[in-house]
């Protein structure tokens, strides 16, 4: 019986040519390097089209695909599945996707991966085909669905830093824009120093607990460090996104990582994903002693009862007022993150949100409209309160589209309306327009705003 080789990993991003390198396929990636598969990654980022695809799988000629899904990229992985079949490639799919709607797959792929995949695949790719004793994966047996025992979670600090080398990592550096309102010209990337996320935010939760479990697990700093030194060596990078969920949940750790990141002396500026209650000026002080530059945090609405009633956010907006004056008069810019359109919210509300959003001292904001993804407490709010849901996953594709209708709020004609309104508004008001001039006097810059536009048309 043959066994496997030869792995290929697919990310299918077929929609938006974007500066997030994929760091989930990178340490799967590693992982498999280190159990001496050979491995190749079909990133379809900055080549689009299922041509290209195609041939790639054509010329790679795979033992066994991995195919990375999440509800966004659904009916495109549906087509490379369908061409894999075509050159008779077994077939796994992992991601959030298979792991919150098996079903959706169980009949289209050979194996569904759920939750983590870096053990679980290689302990797949090692056994395959003989994979009843596998642990973390879905199959069909005799026309039987089986799912096994789940794979125990990982310890961060024992993983590899993610294989970025397969990527085309000067593209990815050059769309990065995490730090676009300092200066659009800075080379970074990504990274995640935990997983998981201990809040109840129904846009995301129980989906972050289903995925990485209940509790946070965290990398030490030397662990962290390490990996931005092997970065700024490889791609002479000078800064670092950290994409954790909530960077600042922990306050002892952020504090002991970012003195250790100041004596490293590594140059190196970074920006991180955050909450309105986890900072405070001491805090963020330090922080940017550390390296601090940009905050990107939640606020989603400017409404109380809409973050009480709907998202359970557990934060007042005059905390996300007071962290945002505090971190600029430090010096540390901010992203504000909201969304328009929730269940039962009004268009008064939603004008609230626009007004508050521009009144806020933030450098940049995004407004996208709500998306009740699967499986999360937003998706069973709308399922439960009878509202018509959409059956296109294409249609949770939450910058420029809508996966429900509200009879009583807004239609999704007059949320593009608002969605564009909330944009113009933010943007023209005197306190952004030397991020605009910045923008538009670079060509770095001018690329970097037309790629973010081009996610709301």
């Amino acid at each position: 019986m043959k066994r496997v080789k030869n792995v290929l990993l697919i990310f299918p991003r077929m929609q938006y040519a974007s500066g997030d390198p994929p760091l989930g396929m990178c340490y799967i990636a590693t992982a498999l390097k280190k159990a001496n598969f050979n491995v190749s990654v079909l990133d379809t980022t900055f080549n689009p089209t299922f041509d290209y695809v195609r041939n790639f799988i054509k010329k790679d000629k795979p033992d066994l695909a991995g195919i990375y899904v999440d509800t966004i990229m659904y009916n495109d992985a549906l087509k490379i599945i369908d061409i894999l079949k075509e050159e008779n490639i077994p077939i796994v799919v992992g991601g959030p996707h298979p792991t919150l709607r098996p079903d959706t797959l169980i009949d289209k792929a050979d194996v569904l991966v759920y939750k983590e995949a870096e053990q679980t695949f290689v302990e797949l790719a090692e056994k395959y085909p003989e994979i009843d004793d596998v642990r973390g994966i879905q199959f069909k047996k005799d026309g039987k669905e089986i799912k096994n025992p789940e794979m125990p979670y990982i310890k961060l600090n024992e993983l590899d830093p993610p294989a970025l080398e397969f990527l085309e990592m000067e593209e990815y550096i050059k769309r990065w824009h995490y730090m676009d309102s300092i200066d659009p010209n800075i080379r970074g990337t990504n990274m995640v120093t935990s997983r998981g996320c201990p809040y109840r935010c129904t846009y995301c939760q129980p989906t972050l607990n289903t995925l990485f479990g209940q509790t946070i697990r965290r990398r030490n700093a030397e662990n962290v460090i390490k990996e931005i030194k092997i970065l700024k060596e490889k791609y002479n990078i000078d800064g670092i996104f950290f994409h954790d969920d909530t960077f600042t949940i922990h306050r002892p750790w952020v504090i002991d990582f970012c003195k250790k990141l100041k004596e490293a002396n590594l140059d190196i500026k970074f920006g991180c994903n955050t909450r309105a209650n986890t900072l405070d000026k001491e805090m963020m002080q330090i922080m940017y002693e550390g390296g601090l530059r940009t905050l990107h945090m939640g606020i989603e609405s400017g409404s109380q009862r809409i973050l009480d009633e709907i998202y359970k956010k557990d934060i007042v907006l005059d905390q996300a007022k007071q962290v945002i004056a505090d971190a600029k008069e430090l010096g540390i810019h901010v992203l504000g993150f909201f969304m328009i359109g929730a269940p039962t919210e009004t268009r008064k509300e939603i004008e609230q949100t626009i007004k508050f959003a521009t009144s806020l001292k933030c450098d940049e904001a995004s407004f996208s409209i709500a998306s009740p993804l699967p499986h999360t407490s937003l998706y069973d709010y709308v399922k439960e309160n009878g509202y018509e849901m959409s059956d296109n996953f294409s249609d949770y594709n939450y910058y420029s589209q809508r996966a429900f209708k509200d009879p009583n709020g807004p239609s999704f004609k007059e949320l593009q309306y608002l969605q564009k309104k909330a944009l113009v508004t933010f943007y023209l008001h005197p306190y952004r327009w030397n991020y605009l001039f910045n923008h538009l006097t670079s060509i770095a810059g001018y690329r970097k705003m037309f790629n973010k536009v081009k996610r709301f048309l």
